[in-house]
Parts: C-alpha cells; structure tokens; sequence
C-alpha cells in the first residue's frame, strides 16, 4: 500500500511539473511575442518620426504609415480611412489580408445606418481610440466580419488621426492574434497617431508657406511693374541711412543719369533733387506724420532747373530695410537758379 502511495504521489509530482514546464513554455513565448509587438512598433514610431521631416503628400504619407505597420508592426493589414465629408474614402492600404477590403464599399457612406455604427465612423465620430481584441465573437462586428476571420485578422485597433486639432482620419490595423493590442502597445500606437496628426499639420505649415511666399512673390511682381514703368519719377529711400535704394527710368530719365549711378547713394549727395532748404522740411514731414502728402517743394534737374513739385511718401519694408516710396510730379519749370 505504501509502495502504491508512493507512486500515486511521483506521478502527481510529474504532471504537476509537467503542467508549470508548459505554463512556462507558454509564458515564454506570450512574452517573446509581446516583447517583438513592442518593438516592432517601437521602430514603426521611429520610421515615422523620420517620415515626418521630409513627406509633403498626405496620400505618401497614408502609404508609408501603412507599409511600416505591415512591415515592423506585424499588423496583416493598415488601412487609413480619410473623412471627406459624408464620406471615407481609403488613403492607403498594405498587409497580405487586404483582401478583406475587396467587399468593403469605398468610399463609405458615413450616413448610413449600417456604416454609422461601424468602429471605423465611431473613431471618426467621438475622436477615440477603438479595440476588438477577438474580432471572432465580437458582437459589433459588422457583416465584413467573416471575410475579415478568413483572412486570419483576429484582433483590430482604430486609432483617430487629426488635422488642425479637428478628426480627419482613422488608422485601422489588423492583427493575426487575439488580445494582440494591450495597453502598452495601444500607448504606443496613441503616439504614433500624434505623429502623423503632427505630420498632417506640418504638410499644411509647408503649404501655407508656400502659398504665401508665391503671394510675396507676386506681389512684388506686380509691385516692380507699376515701380519701374510708372511714368512719374520713383525712388525707394532708406530711412536711416537716407540712401537711394532703388529708382525707376522716370526719375533717371529726369536727372539725366544711368540707374547705377544713382543707386546706393545719399539724397544730399547730388546737386540735384529737393533743394536742400526744402530736403529737411520734407523728412521732418515724413518722421512727424508717417507720411508725406502733396508736399509741395522744389526740386533741381540735371540741366539746374528747378521746378515746383508736389511730392508723396510712404513707409515701406524694403529688403530688409526701412525705407519710404517718394513719388513726385513735377510742375512748370522756372528759370535757372
């Protein structure tokens, strides 16, 4: 009887540590798994990171996300749907169970009953992540669900994307293992999700740089063509300085002078121009007020003759500088002085 206990209790003994090998076993690989998870995203976030400094497109922007999700996130498949509207249209697509998309409408109809109780337009809607960690017995599963199984997706996260603080898209990622996304990985995909929100507002800082620096530029286009072909003499004058910054053929054509005889030099610094007893009344005109308005003074030509003039000036920004835009119309002339 004490033999048989004995072995009773051996063969106890050894399915007791044969049951903790297999729990270790076990325990091993789920932390082997989840350790590769967690990396792999954590070099997704890092490729997107970089992706972000040099991508000007959102459509490569979607495609790349995608592609680094598939590709060092283990997800079967990334889908980005991008709200347009009513509608979501699909921005990117990657992982070998795209299939699964093949029956999917795109775009979806954001207004639809169907449609509007999906994760995918709840993510849009209210702006917060979603998780179906067993898609299999998901009640809220849609009727994609079983297209979705067959291709092995098991587990799927929504994670809302935004463009100047506003929803305007959603990361969809699929995976091949139940419980795949816990709460460390979902960390981790929030932050990827403020990434690419940040790239987006970044591709429209670029854009509206752009836009503007081509508004700079037309304008100063339009800006030299009334300069340079107004038939009244023009000169942009520094302030400080009160050096001649830039002239149009009006003005040289007065004095009798080529334009780089004239550029880079001071207004006292010619014989001709605003008599220098009329010159300080004019820039104590501009300094008190701003501005100068139908000033009336008098003014020498290349020939000595001066002339009754009616002079107008502005501030301006000019290279850099601070300058003012004198015009002047020049009156009947008078006899030599």
């Amino acid at each position: 009887m004490a033999e048989l206990l004995a072995v009773f209790v051996l063969l106890l003994v050894s399915v007791l540590l044969c049951g903790m090998l297999v729990q270790q076993r076990r325990a091993s690989r789920h932390a082997t798994s989840r350790a590769e998870r967690l990396s792999g995203f954590l070099l997704t976030l890092s490729r997107a990171n970089r992706a972000v400094l040099h991508i000007e497109d959102e459509a490569l922007l979607w495609r790349e996300a995608c592609q680094l999700c598939v590709q060092f996130g283990h997800a079967v498949l990334a889908c980005v749907y991008v709200r347009e509207g009513s509608l979501a249209r699909r921005g990117g697509t990657a992982g070998p169970a795209a299939k699964v998309l093949e029956s999917v409408p795109d775009p979806l109809d954001l207004t639809h009953a169907e449609v509007q109780a999906s994760y995918t337009a709840r993510a849009l809607r209210e702006g917060r992540c979603f998780v179906s960690n067993d898609y299999v017995l998901d009640p809220l599963a849609g009727r994609w669900r079983d297209e979705a199984v067959a291709q092995g997706v098991r587990a799927i996260a929504w994670i809302p994307l935004r463009r100047a603080g506003e929803v305007s898209a959603v990361l969809m990622l699929c995976a091949s293992q139940p419980g795949f996304f816990d709460d460390e990985l979902l960390d981790l995909l929030n932050e990827l999700g403020d990434d690419l929100s940040f790239a987006l507002d970044n591709i429209d800082a670029r854009r509206a740089q752009q836009a503007a620096q081509r508004e700079i530029a037309s304008g100063r286009d339009r800006f030299s063509a009334l300069f340079f072909g107004a038939p009244l003499p023009m000169a942009i004058v520094s302030i400080q300085e009160r050096r001649i910054i830039e002239v149009n053929q009006a003005l040289c054509a007065l004095y009798g002078l080529e334009r780089n005889e004239l550029l880079g030099s001071t207004t006292a610094s010619h014989a001709y121009g605003i008599l220098p007893e009329d010159r300080e009344r004019f820039y104590d005109v501009l300094v008190a007020e701003g501005k100068v308005s139908n000033l009336s003074l008098r003014v020498r030509d290349a020939r000595g003759e001066v002339r009754d003039a009616i002079l107008n000036a502005v501030r301006m920004p000019y290279l850099g500088q601070e300058c003012f835009l004198v015009t002047s119309l020049e009156l009947s002339p008078r006899r030599p002085a």
